[in-house]
Order: structure tokens, then sequence, then C-alpha cells
């Protein structure tokens, strides 16, 4: 006598109920999967700008047989700052760039473009601004872009008025600006590592790195230009940043 099997079957409401269950976990977990993608990447690029520009200055100092001397380089000629001239020397120790001198040439109109601090800066009237650079830029294939800005005078002994932590002039309680004296880089580096794509913003895919006459450094007291973030991230950490909304004012 042969006997017969009832095969199982899911009905048509167990179905879309499965399926429901299934979107509902997946709207739950995919936001956080992409966020932990998105910080994975640009942990990965800043990693790559910093070491390529880092393999740059070494480079230099091989050519020119100057190790732990970089001043040539970066320093201004005759006391005068020529950022144009910065980026054409420095680009000749990367791989294939582009240099934008100014933003009027050709096709680089696009890599001249706002970009959020790190940790909240103000203006005098207490409204959050962001930060622009419109030195030239060095880009190079993979988008990351560097912009150069160099000091009149390099490693010089200077006072002047302190700022506080929103980078305003900081005064004491009677009124009385608060002074502090620090040496002058010869100049800043500050890299956007996938060039005009968002977030454009210090700590997450934009940074500022300091360059004294010996080499090119993070500077750790400048949060608000990334430099926390970066110093993070290179020993496995996480980016660090506060977010905020340009154009919004402090409360007092």
């Amino acid at each position: 006598m042969t006997s017969k099997r009832q095969k199982a079957a899911f009905t048509l409401a167990e179905v879309l109920i499965t399926l429901g269950i299934i979107g509902v976990v997946a709207a739950m977990t995919l936001p956080t999967l992409i966020e932990n993608n998105r910080k994975v990447e640009l942990t990965s690029r800043a990693k790559k700008a910093y070491s390529e520009i880092l393999q740059a200055v070494q480079m230099y100092e091989a050519q020119n047989e100057t190790p732990g001397n970089i001043q040539e380089l970066f320093e201004a000629k005759n006391g005068v700052a020529d950022n144009r001239q910065l980026a054409e020397d420095f680009s000749k120790y990367f791989n294939n760039p582009k240099v934008c001198k100014n933003r009027t040439d050709t096709g680089c109109s696009v890599y001249y473009y706002s970009i959020k601090y790190g940790k909240p800066r103000a203006d005098s009237e207490g409204t959050f601004i962001d930060f622009t650079n419109n030195s030239p830029k060095i880009i190079l294939p993979d988008e990351t872009v560097i912009g150069l800005s160099q000091n009149a005078k390099c490693n010089e002994y200077k006072t002047g008025q302190a700022s506080d932590e929103y980078g305003r002039p900081k005064y004491d309680a009677d009124g009385n600006p608060v002074m502090t004296s620090w040496y002058s880089a010869c100049a800043y580096i500050v890299f956007d590592t996938n060039g005009p794509k968002r977030p454009n913003r210090f700590g997450e895919d934009a940074f500022r790195l300091k360059v004294n006459p010996e080499k090119v450094f993070i500077d750790v007291s400048d949060g608000a230009m990334g430099s926390d973030s970066l110093t993070s991230l290179l020993t496995n950490g996480e980016l660090i940043f506060t977010d905020y909304e340009v154009g919004g004012t402090l409360d007092f």
C-alpha cells in the first residue's frame, strides 16, 4: 500500500508576514550599515592622502639630499608669499597631479568650495561660519584636493591676540585683549580626501597640516581643522567632529 506524504507549504499570508518582518529588520539595520561603511571609506581615504603627502615630502628630501630640512621648498622667497609657485613646486613630488593655480583656470572652479569646521567657529556677531580656501590646489588622480597657504616668514616668533573656542578674539574680565605668542608656520596644507563630494567637513573628509622647517605635522591644538580626528583615525580610532549649522548663532 503506497502512502502519500502531505507536502508542507507556506500560505500567501505567511509569506507576506515574513517579507514584512525582513523589511522592518532591513529598515532598522541598513542605515547603520551604510553609515559604518561611509566611516570606513572616509578613514581609509584620509590615511591614504596623509601618507601620499608625507611621501611627497620624503621624495623632496631624498632628491635634494636634505633629510629633516624642507624649509627651502615651503618658505616664501624674499619674504613674499607665492602660493601658486609653491603649488607648482610641491606638485612635482606627486603622481600625475593636476595643478589649479586659480579658480578661473580651465576645469578648476569645482575645486574651490566651502568646508565646515570640525568644531563650531563663529564671527564677531556670534554667527557660525565655514572655511573657504581660495589658495592654489593640487588635485590627485583619486580626487584628493590639496590646498597650500604660505606665510611670508617661516618660523617667525609672533605675538598677537588669543582666540576663544569659537575662533573669536579673546578678552579678559576687564575687557582687555588676551595676548599669546607662537612660532609661525612656513605653510599650511589643507587636504580634502574626496574633493568636492560631501561631507566637506574638517574631521571627516578634510584636514589641515602644519609645515615647519623640519617637517609636515599634525597641529594637535587645532581641532576645528580636523587635527584631533586625524590623530584618532591614524591609530584606528574614530572620526571626531561636531555638527553645526552655518548661519546659526551662539546662545549666550
